[in-house]
């Protein structure tokens, strides 16, 4: 969401010309030179870590939307924007 990239062996099983399976650590490497090619500094194990809030816990779900940015859930009985009253 903060335009970071991720990678693993579910994302992409084959190496773009489909000749052979890519693994996790070809992935990893292929986007720190990519990274590198535009200037693009590359995250500390710490930095992803922040990055996306490993270890960090909310009480509510209220509380996790906020934090993450998003809008909260509608109350019980509100009717959605695509929903005519009757």
């Amino acid at each position: 969401m903060g335009l970071h990239v991720r990678c693993g062996t579910e994302d992409n099983l084959w190496n773009q010309s489909r000749t052979a399976k890519i693994g996790t650590a070809a992935q990893v490497e292929q986007l720190v030179r990519i990274a590198r090619e535009f200037g693009r500094p590359i995250a500390t194990a710490q930095q992803a870590r922040e990055i996306s809030q490993i270890g960090v816990f909310h009480d509510t779900v209220e509380e996790t939307l906020r934090a993450n940015g998003f809008a909260p859930n509608r109350n019980g009985g509100q009717q959605g924007f695509l929903r005519k009253a009757a």
